[in-house]
C-alpha cells in the first residue's frame, strides 16, 4: 500500500475485503448468539444439517480423540445471518446491522466516504 503499486500486494484488494468481512460477520453472529448445552442432539442448529454434522464431528474429536468430558459444558451458537451482498448489510436484523459499525468519538472519526 505504501508503494501504491498493485503488484506489491500479497492479495487482491477485494479478496482481502471479503476475508475480513467474513470475520466481522462471524463476530456479529457470535455476539448475538445464545449459550446452549454442548450436545448436537439439542438441535441448536435447527434443520441445518451441515452445521449439525460439523458439531458432531467436533464433539467426536474432543471426546474420543482427546478424552474430554463434554457433559455439562455449554457452547455459544451464533445467530443465523442473511447477508445482502449488494448492500453489504444484514437482511431483516437491525440489531446485527448496528454491530457492523461503531460510534466514533472526535477527533477519531472515520468518514462515510473516503476519496
Amino acid at each position: 500500500m505504501r508503494s501504491q503499486r498493485r503488484d506489491d500486494l500479497n492479495a487482491d484488494i477485494l479478496e482481502g475485503h471479503y476475508s475480513s468481512a467474513l470475520c466481522h460477520l462471524a463476530n456479529v453472529s457470535y455476539r448475538l448468539g445464545e449459550s446452549t448445552s454442548f450436545n448436537p442432539r439439542t438441535r441448536a442448529f435447527g434443520d441445518n444439517r451441515d452445521a449439525t454434522d460439523a458439531l458432531e464431528r467436533m464433539e467426536g474429536h474432543l471426546s474420543t480423540g482427546n478424552n474430554l468430558q463434554l457433559n455439562g459444558l455449554t457452547c455459544r451458537v451464533g445467530r443465523k445471518l442473511e447477508i445482502d451482498a449488494r448492500t453489504e448489510s444484514i437482511t431483516g436484523n437491525e440489531e446485527a446491522n448496528r454491530l457492523l459499525f461503531r460510534q466514533y468519538r472526535a477527533p477519531f472519526v472515520v468518514p462515510e466516504r473516503v476519496g
